[in-house]
């Protein structure tokens, strides 16, 4: 049986774009500018040696660099390809102080670093994380050979996350932090919460890093021995509650084509309309939204399928019609393709039995936010019986994935026709026109409803939220399928 993860697919996958591989040579010479510095006491050999107390040996193993354009420590990531160790991507550490921290290599795959460290992890049963890369530098050096790190950072998952499924003990030390604890949360419940332990730094330590150029191997597996399990934060007491309400920022989301509405991540929302209001181009441009906000979304295309729906999502993200696209050269596409190698939209159309299975393989792997069901008309289409049941278990199926797994689970739906109801044309669909059961307006959290001249205009109706119910019209490119804010700006 086919894997559920080889039927979610990307957009790079959509499309067919490749990632990029820099060239080793260019690498060699980094390692060799790097090494150059070591003789004139150079900028850069001090940063590795004085600031991140990394030895000659850590240095050669993890074949650091140094590039001269950039003024950058130069990180090299490499992943296992068919038994081969393959160049991957390269990090850059800038040591100017006005630049950002960090950049990599445009269009280059996303992949852990260390991944020599699994099959330690394996051999030893049990398996440190931590957050950076430098954080990594110094556990090796302590001699602690099992041990990984997101190569972008602490959000930067991916599929390597299921090649931990062997190993029966996880040590997760992230930053000192609150941001670094919730990560490391967030990644346990991905792992596995019941065989993640939290490592707690002593106050004033900052990271990995820091610790080890401060303590002994020694003193890091008394933290280890001493580390707490994950699952006890399952238990809150009103005292976690109430440090939870007054310490965290807000855990809400929010989107421009859903109005005024703060959405809470464990959502059901319901989207409607007329026919032909352009039901899925709106779902295109919330996902457009959330992408920017590096928000990762699953879309099941039921209706249209991946490649179709793909393309809409293109056409809404660059605001081009297919001819717009078909006109363009070879240098004008390499910008969107570039865009799309990295954009955390995925797609998938499964099997109704296996649609709860996608979408928690979709949070596990990509930590996917926000679920776009596209229809759910199209989703039951085959199912014999009553539908208004069917309907009714289906939407509890999603509402309780959506809570268990805190997944915002959006669902395009039909309305009754009411097109040819005599003066009924002129008036808006509205929440009583959803079509097949009463759980489609009480289920959800919040509906919405489509309506405007499916042209040049199209409303947003929030007709149900536990908040504002803001109507919003916003200008719409048919062609395109592109949403903007209307030049009129009108609220009512």
């Amino acid at each position: 049986m086919q894997n559920i993860r080889d039927k979610i697919k990307s957009l790079r996958d959509t499309v067919g774009v490749e990632y990029k591989r820099p060239d080793p040579e260019k690498l060699d010479k980094m390692i060799e500018e790097l090494f150059g510095l070591k003789e004139v006491n150079g900028n850069a050999w001090e940063y590795l040696v004085v600031e991140r107390g990394l030895d000659e040996e850590t240095i050669k193993h993890f074949r650091l660099g140094y590039d001269g354009e950039r003024k950058a420590i130069a990180i090299p990531i490499f992943k296992k390809i068919e038994g081969e160790e393959v160049l991957v991507n390269i990090k850059y550490r800038f040591l100017d102080p006005d630049k950002n921290k960090y950049t990599s290599e445009g269009g280059a795959e996303t992949w852990i670093y260390n991944e020599d460290g699994i099959q330690h992890g394996i051999d030893k049963k049990s398996i440190l994380i931590v957050e950076g890369e430098f954080d990594l530098m110094s556990v090796w050096q302590s001699g602690i050979r099992a041990v990984v790190s997101p190569a972008s950072g602490k959000d930067s998952y991916g599929v390597w996350i299921e090649m931990l499924d062997n190993v029966p003990k996880i040590y997760i030390a992230y930053d000192n932090d609150n941001a670094g604890k919730g990560a490391g949360m967030q990644l346990a419940e991905r792992l596995g919460i019941e065989k993640c332990c939290e490592i707690s730094y002593p106050d004033g330590i900052k990271d990995a890093n820091e610790y080890f150029m401060k303590h002994e191997k020694t003193e890091f597996l008394e933290l280890m021995k001493e580390s707490d399990p994950f699952y006890h934060y399952q238990f809150k007491g009103i005292g976690d509650v109430i440090d939870s309400l007054r310490n965290s920022d807000n855990d809400t989301l929010s989107n421009m084509f859903i109005p005024k509405v703060d959405i809470e991540k464990d959502w059901l929302i319901v989207v409607s309309g007329r026919t032909n209001a352009g039901k899925t181009s709106y779902v295109m441009n919330v996902a457009d939204e959330f992408c920017k906000e590096k928000t990762p979304v699953l879309v099941f295309p039921f209706e249209r399928g991946i490649e179709s729906v793909g393309k809409r999502f293109l056409q809404v993200k660059f605001d081009k019609d297919v001819n717009d696209f078909q006109m363009m050269s070879d240098d004008e596409w390499k910008p969107v393709l570039d865009d799309c190698i990295d954009l955390p939209i995925y797609f998938s159309v499964p099997k109704k039995e296996d649609i709860v299975e996608t979408i928690i393989k979709a949070k596990r792997l990509f930590d996917t936010r926000v679920v776009i069901v596209d229809h759910l008309d199209y989703m039951i289409r085959h199912v014999s019986g009553n539908r208004e049941t069917e309907i009714a278990n289906t939407l509890q199926n999603l509402k309780r994935v959506a809570e268990e797994h805190k997944i915002v689970v959006i669902i395009v739906t039909h309305i009754r026709k009411i097109d040819q109801a005599g003066a009924e044309m002129q008036r808006k669909a509205g929440i009583e026109d959803l079509k097949g059961s009463a759980s489609l307006y009480q289920d959800p959290e919040c509906v919405i409803m489509l309506d405007g001249d499916g042209e040049t205009s199209m409303d947003i109706d929030v007709v149900k939220n536990k908040g504002v119910m803001e109507s919003q019209l916003f200008d719409f490119n048919r062609a395109t399928g592109k949403l903007k804010q209307s030049i009129d700006g009108i609220n009512f």
